[in-house]
């Protein structure tokens, strides 16, 4: 393997694991029942009163720090630049969600627990978590909408189009389910997370096609799937 095909090799292969390590999520009705896929947020999984917890904190901590070292060494490298230090700033906030501030207790499951959350008196780091979430996510999302921007086939344009969707309508429900619960605010932050996965999918496989985007802007001639044939 050429020193250039490896060095574009494992930033594709850490976003790899990295979307895989972000849907640990999914263990959750294994782990903890009590959670479901549809009950709180995911990130409830991690609360420090939660059994298992180490599980889904050690999860963000890697999807971070695999993120994060993937999105910078990109961004130096080659274009888009905004979509890879969009990554980059997903992976430090995951790193920090999932290893600082993680929640004290889980309000959805423990009545005292909501009752001191909304009285400010939990710790500094249950009070920072919605930050960092917060930060991911605008990470996540600039970040895609970056890479679809550029992206020269028809077919990876689709894909990315679908994955803008899915993040999108996820975040925009969960901010009106946080706003105005009605119990849906579980489900639609999977969705989230769901968006967010696929996302770091879509940004492993560009890393490892450097061809799929443009870099400039300007309208290319490659083909998902099918090199040579031009953009229609």
């Amino acid at each position: 393997m050429s020193p250039t095909r490896a060095g574009r090799g494992w930033p594709a292969a850490a976003l790899a694991v990295a979307a895989v390590l972000y849907a640990s999520w999914l263990l959750g009705p294994l782990l903890n029942p009590a959670l479901g896929l549809t009950t709180g947020y995911a990130s409830e999984l991690a609360a420090r009163d939660q059994p298992h917890h180490l599980v889904f904190g050690l999860g963000d901590v890697l999807t971070g720090l695999l993120a994060a070292a993937a999105g910078v060494l990109l961004a130096v490298r080659r274009a888009p630049r905004v979509a890879w230090w969009g990554l980059a700033v997903f992976g430090v906030a995951t790193v920090v969600d999932g290893g600082f501030t993680s929640m004290d207790c889980s309000p959805t499951r423990d009545a005292r627990c909501a009752e001191l959350e909304q009285a400010g008196g939990l710790s500094w780091r249950h009070e920072l978590h919605s930050v960092s979430s917060a930060l991911a996510v605008a990470g996540g999302v600039v970040s895609l909408i970056a890479l679809v921007a550029v992206l020269r086939a028809p077919a990876w344009r689709r894909v990315g189009g679908v994955l803008a969707l899915v993040l999108l309508a996820g975040t925009v429900t969960t901010l009106l389910e946080v706003a105005g619960p009605d119990g849906a605010l579980g489900a639609w932050q999977r969705v989230q997370l769901v968006g967010l996965s696929g996302w770091l999918a879509l940004a492993a496989a560009v890393a490892a096609r450097p061809e799929a985007v443009t870099g400039d802007g300007r309208p290319g001639g490659w083909a998902f799937g099918r090199p040579g044939r031009g953009r229609r």
